[in-house]
C-alpha cells in the first residue's frame, strides 16, 4: 500500500497553479487592444465593484461606447474562467442580435455567470426560448384571461376584502409567493400550483442559484470543483433540481404518451403542432421542442423557465409599486385608467392602460434588474462589420443595459430623473414607431428584457401580468407606501445593487384598505 504525502502532491498543486494563472495572462493578454476601465482614485476593490458597478459602467458607457468603442472591465468576484468583460457599443448589438448562439453563445454565458459546472444549475436547450416565445405570442389572449382569473382569485384569499379591517403587505414577501402561484397555474398546472412544498421549492430555485453560484465563486475553478458539493447552497440547489424532476416525471410521461414529444411514428408532423393552442403552458412550450425530449431536458427546462419568471418579475413589481406610491402625482391618473379598462365581466382591457404601461417602462429603464444584459461568450474569433474590431474566442461580451438607458442623448438632458410620463411623450411624437416604446419591446436603447433572439421570451407573460396585478391594485385598495412598517414619504428612493442585480428594495412594503 502507497500513501502520497502532500510534499509528493505540491509539484503536481504548483504546476496547476501555474498553468491557471498562465492561462488568465495569456487571456488577458488578448484584450489589450480593447481598454480596460476602472474606478478613479486607485480603489478597485471588491467591495467597490458590488456596490458601484452601475457609477463604473455608465462612465465606460459614455466615454467610450458613446463614440464608438468598446471598453472592458475586470471581473474582481472570484471564481470566474474569464477575467474581463467587454461592454460593446450600441451598434455591435445590432449585429449580434442577428448571429447564431453558435457565435456569441448566451449558454456559455450563463453557464459562466452562474457557475453551473460547478452548482450543478440546470442547462438551458437552445430550442427553449424559441418555443416559449412562439408558444405565448399565439396564446397570448387566453393566457391574459388565465392571469386575470388566477390573480383574483390569489388576491381574494391573501389580501383584506374588508374595507373595516385593513391588513399590510410586504412587496418581496407577497410577489414572490404570489406570482410563484400565477405563474405555476399556467405552466405546470393546477395540481402542482397548489402544493405548498412546490411553491417553496419554486421560489427558492433563484435564490439558491444565485447563492451557490456566489459561494461557489469564493474559490478558485480549480479548486470550486472540489469543495462545491460540500456547500450548503449547492447541495439545496442539486436536491431541488432532483425535486422537479421527480415532480414533472408524471407530466413527461403523460405528455410523451400523447404524442407531443415526438411526431409520432406515421410522420404526421401536424400531430404535435395543433396542440399549441392548448390550455397549460407546458402544452404550448413543449409544441415548439425537438423529437424525444428527454426528462432531464424537460424538467430543467421548466425549472429554468420558473427560475425566470419569479423573482426578477416580483423585483420589477416591487420597483415600481415604490416609484407609484412614493410619488402620489401620477396615483390619480393611473388609478382612473385603470377603473376604465374594467369591462363589464370583471376582465381588463390590457391594452389600453397606456400610461400605466409607460410609467412601468419608466420604472424599469431607471432601475433594471440587471445592469448589463446580452452576455455572451464567443465560440471562435470574431471581427466586427461595423467597426473591424477583433475579439478572441473565449471573450464574454455584453452590454450596459442602465448606462444606455440614461444616455442623454436619448432620453433628455434629465435622463437620470424619474418622469413617469416621459415614455408617453415619446409615444406622441414617435408615430409609427410608437410600438417600440412598449414595456416588454426589445430594442438597443430598451435592453432591460434582452435583444434579439435571446430577448427574453417570457417577457410579454410578464407584462402582462405585472399590468394587471398593478391595475388591480390601484383600484381596488387604497394603498399607503410603507418602510419597515412605518408610513413613507421621503421621496423615490436610491436603489441599490449587488454586482450586477439589483436589491430588492425588502423594507418596502404598504397599507392596503379595500375601496368601497
Amino acid at each position: 500500500m502507497y500513501f502520497i504525502t502532500f510534499a509528493a502532491l505540491l509539484p503536481a498543486l504548483l504546476a496547476v497553479s501555474f498553468y491557471s494563472f498562465y492561462q488568465s495572462w495569456r487571456k488577458s493578454r488578448a484584450l489589450n487592444h480593447v481598454t480596460t476601465h476602472e474606478f478613479g482614485h486607485g480603489d478597485n476593490s471588491r467591495n467597490r465593484y458590488i456596490t458601484d458597478l452601475k457609477d463604473l459602467l455608465e462612465t465606460g458607457y459614455r466615454k467610450y461606447n458613446k463614440s464608438g468603442q468598446p471598453f472592458k472591465v475586470s471581473i474582481p468576484v472570484g471564481g470566474y474562467s474569464i477575467k474581463y468583460r467587454v461592454l460593446l457599443p450600441k451598434d455591435h448589438l445590432e449585429e449580434i442580435k442577428h448571429l447564431s448562439n453558435n457565435i456569441f453563445s448566451w449558454a456559455l454565458a450563463s453557464a459562466v455567470i452562474f457557475a453551473q459546472d460547478y452548482t450543478g444549475a440546470p442547462n438551458r436547450g437552445p430550442w427553449s426560448g424559441k418555443a416559449l416565445r412562439v408558444g405565448i405570442h399565439q396564446n397570448l389572449s387566453d393566457i391574459t384571461k388565465q392571469l386575470n382569473h388566477k390573480i383574483d382569485q390569489y388576491f381574494a384569499e391573501h389580501l383584506p376584502q374588508d374595507p373595516q379591517k385593513p391588513g399590510s403587505v410586504n412587496f418581496m414577501r407577497f410577489f414572490v409567493p404570489a406570482i410563484a402561484n400565477v405563474t405555476n397555474s399556467l405552466l405546470v398546472g393546477e395540481k402542482l400550483a397548489a402544493d405548498p412544498e412546490w411553491i417553496r421549492q419554486t421560489c427558492d430555485f433563484a435564490v439558491n442559484r444565485y447563492k451557490s453560484a456566489d459561494d461557489v465563486r469564493a474559490w478558485p475553478p480549480y479548486i470550486a470543483t472540489l469543495v462545491a458539493p460540500l456547500i450548503p447552497s449547492v447541495r439545496r440547489l442539486r436536491q431541488s433540481r432532483a425535486y422537479v424532476k421527480k415532480q414533472l416525471t408524471p407530466m413527461y410521461e403523460d405528455l410523451k404518451a400523447r404524442g407531443m414529444l415526438s411526431y409520432g411514428g406515421d410522420g404526421n408532423k401536424n400531430e404535435k403542432a395543433k396542440y399549441r393552442k392548448g390550455t397549460y403552458g407546458y402544452e404550448w412550450l413543449w409544441s415548439g421542442a425537438p423529437d424525444s425530449v428527454t426528462l432531464d431536458d424537460f424538467s430543467d427546462t421548466m425549472m429554468r423557465t420558473l427560475i425566470a419568471s419569479i423573482h426578477t418579475t416580483a423585483k420589477t413589481m416591487s420597483v415600481a409599486l415604490v416609484d407609484m406610491l412614493s410619488q402620489p402625482q401620477y396615483l390619480d391618473e393611473l388609478r382612473e385608467e385603470a377603473l376604465q379598462a374594467v369591462q363589464p365581466d370583471g376582465t381588463i382591457d390590457i391594452d389600453s392602460l397606456i400610461k400605466l404601461d409607460c410609467f412601468l417602462k419608466e420604472s424599469q429603464r431607471l432601475t433594471p434588474v440587471f445592469l448589463l444584459t446580452m452576455n455572451r461568450i464567443l465560440t471562435q474569433p470574431y471581427t466586427f462589420k461595423v467597426s473591424g474590431l477583433s475579439l478572441p474566442a473565449g471573450t464574454m461580451t455584453t452590454a450596459a443595459t442602465a448606462a444606455v438607458a440614461t444616455d442623454p442623448d436619448t432620453f433628455g438632458a434629465d435622463s437620470n430623473s424619474f418622469d413617469g410620463h416621459r415614455f408617453l411623450r415619446l409615444r406622441e411624437s414617435n408615430g409609427a414607431s410608437k410600438s417600440a416604446l412598449k414595456m416588454g419591446m426589445a430594442t438597443e436603447d430598451s435592453l432591460g428584457f434582452g435583444l434579439g433572439s435571446q430577448a427574453c421570451p417570457g417577457r410579454f407573460f410578464a407584462v402582462n401580468q405585472m399590468k394587471l396585478m398593478l391595475s388591480k391594485f390601484i383600484t381596488q385598495w387604497d394603498l399607503t407606501l410603507e418602510k419597515d412598517n412605518i408610513k413613507y414619504e421621503g421621496g423615490r428612493p436610491k436603489y441599490e445593487y449587488y454586482d450586477f442585480s439589483v436589491v430588492a428594495p425588502t423594507q418596502f412594503g404598504m397599507k392596503l384598505r379595500k375601496r368601497v
